[in-house]
This record gives structure tokens, sequence and C-alpha cells, in this order.
């Protein structure tokens, strides 16, 4: 039976078979939710405590791992289906269903969730007083003093990707050439003429998206190279599919992660920007995310798709990322004893929230 293209339950739950596939991806994105919610939690608990580690590690961790993944899911599926797609109809098809899901997934609740700010009680602003207008939050416009500041740049990158995938497509048998130019073009245009200052990078004042777009665009090249990495017939291709070359590269995912933790949390580098972190942070969690996905199934990926907990967080991660500064006030009116015990009870408090949100 053939599917109407405006089945509008179709297109939302058509995510899941890529979703499903790569189920440790849902665990890693719920990691990335919780350094997010521990980094909001941590400043309303005394001291830093046992998960000083997490301080400013929720932006450079969970933020920009979520930044990357998401590029990277969401072309690593266009660029498969449009490389089915046999005429230029098919293709504006394909692209027309893309932007249909992304309003009903992300723009939807995402209003639901102003809509609460701005007429419902005032304990739905959570741990923070400043919003934008309706009309503001509504257009995309910089948010102000709030979590919501990655959403609207977020948006903005989900109108580039059509336009790579469309480009990958057309440059066929060029497509290595073409990506190793845009990298070298993109290094030398932020080193030498795409300035920016730290107004620019503003989280609360700002919505610009070329400040974080190759944050972005990292992950969308893990994505095309993934992509012609499966349709790939070599036998270097079985070769990393063996069990040595698997336990090689989970090893070399467990050394990068550590990395990326001694580097990104200023617990153990004093000296991070968070003002300088357009170019470096895309590229080291590219290359994890790339051999999480060529390496699979091994040790570290078994870290999060066998990790009940850290999968259902991903599951829900977009509700719990609107919803937790919500969940935050009760650190902030009752005190608790351990920043374990505060922990626990936002977590299990954003997690209802999150499923109330996706199941409404």
């Amino acid at each position: 039976m053939q599917k109407s293209s405006f089945n509008f339950q179709y297109l939302i739950n058509s995510q899941k078979s890529i979703s499903s596939r790569f189920d440790y991806l849902d665990g890693y994105r719920g990691f990335c939710a919780l350094t997010v919610v521990i980094h909001h939690i941590v400043p309303f608990h005394g001291g830093k405590g046992d998960f000083r580690i997490f301080v400013m590690a929720g932006f450079f961790i969970g933020v920009f791992g979520f930044f990357v993944l998401s590029a990277f899911l969401l072309t690593y599926k266009m660029t498969k289906q449009l490389d089915k797609c046999e005429s230029w109809n098919q293709s504006g098809e394909t692209i027309s269903k893309y932007f249909i899901r992304r309003f009903f997934r992300i723009y939807v609740p995402y209003m639901f969730f102003v809509i609460c700010v701005k007429l419902g009680p005032k304990c739905v602003k959570g741990i923070y007083k400043e919003y934008n207008s309706w009309l503001n939050l509504a257009m995309l416009k910089p948010t102000l003093g709030n979590h919501l500041w990655t959403i609207p740049i977020e948006i903005k990158f989900y109108f580039m990707i059509p336009i790579l995938c469309v480009a990958f497509k057309l440059s066929n048998k060029y497509w290595m050439p073409v990506v190793l130019s845009s990298i070298g073009a993109m290094y030398w245009l932020y080193q030498t003429h795409l300035y920016y200052s730290a107004f620019d990078a503003n989280l609360f004042t700002s919505n610009k998206l070329y400040v974080r777009f190759p944050i972005f665009y990292s992950g969308s090249l893990v994505a095309v190279f993934y992509y012609k990495y499966e349709i790939w017939e070599n036998e270097w291709k079985n070769l990393v599919k063996q069990r040595f070359a698997r336990i090689f590269i989970g090893t070399c995912s467990f050394l990068m992660a550590f990395y990326g933790i001694m580097n990104f949390s200023p617990a153990y580098n004093p000296k991070i920007n968070i003002y300088k972190d357009s170019l470096h942070p895309g590229i080291k969690f590219s290359f994890l995310l790339f051999f999480m996905l060529i390496g699979a199934p091994n040790d570290f990926t078994r870290l999060f798709s066998d990790s009940f907990f850290f999968k259902k967080l991903g599951k829900y991660s977009f509700g719990i990322y609107l919803w937790h500064p919500m969940c935050i006030l009760v650190v902030k009116y009752h005190k608790f004893n351990r920043q374990l015990d505060a922990i626990v009870v936002v977590l299990a408090l954003s997690y209802l929230c999150g499923a109330l949100a996706r199941n409404r």
C-alpha cells in the first residue's frame, strides 16, 4: 500500500528506523543530555562537589555533542534518501517531507514550551527569569538569558542540510575532492575573513549560525564519509570488522573521550575559552563519532547501547532539554545533603516531563 505524501504520523515515525539502527547513538545522546542537566544543577547546590567536572562540560560536551550528532543523523538520512531519487521531483518531495518532520519534531514542542512560559505559571520558567518576547521567540530571535539559545541556531542549520546533501549528490564521483576542498576553504575563511567577537558568540544575545557552523558541518561530513564507507566494497573494509580491529578502534574511542573530557572541562583545563571554539570541538567530536560508527559493536559503543538509562534519556532528550530548568527548582528551594541526591531527583522529574512532552 502506497503511503500518502502528507501522512504526518508516518513522517514523524519515519525517523525511528534510523534511530533503532544506531541504538548506541541514542545512548550517546542521553549522555549528552545528562551532562547538560548536571551542568545546570551544580550552581544551585552550594559547591562543585563530586560533579565539578560537569561545570561548563554541559556546554562543551553536551551541547556540542548534540550539534554534531544531530547534523550527522539528519545528513545521513537525507543523503541515503536523495541517492534513491531518480528525478528532481522526487528529490523535492524528499526535502519537503524532511522539513515537515523537523517542524513537528522540533518547532511544535518548542512553541508549546514557549506558550507555557508566557501563559503558564511562573514555575515553568524554572531557574531562568528572562525570556524574549513571544513573537521574538517564535521568530527564532536571540532568546535572552536562558537555555533555549541552542534551538534557533540548530533550526537555522536544518535549512542548510538539504543544500549540503544536494551538493554532495551532484559531486558524484568527485565527492572526495569536493569535501576536502570545502574543509580547506572553511578553515581558510575562518582563519582569515570570518572573524567574530565575543558578542557574536554570546549564548543569550546572539543567534548567529556562522559562529557554530563548523561544528554542525563536521557532523554532516561524518555522515558523508560513513555513507561512502558503507557502500565501499573492498577487502580493507572487511578488515575493520575483525575482532582485533574493533578492539583497537574501541580503545582509540576511549582515549579520545578521555582527551575530550580533559580538554572540554574547566575543572581540568582552566584556560578553556568558549569564544574560540568554532573549529576544534567539531573536529574532535566528529572523529569520535566516526570511530563509534565503524567500530560498533565494541566495548565503547556498548557503554551506550547496553545502558537502559542512557537510551531512555536519549529517547526523550529534547523534552528533557526543554523542561529540566523547571525541575531544577526543587534543588533551589529544597536542601539536599548530597549533590547526587539532587541530581537523581531532578533527572527523574526531567525524564517524566520529557516523556509526557514526547507522548502528549
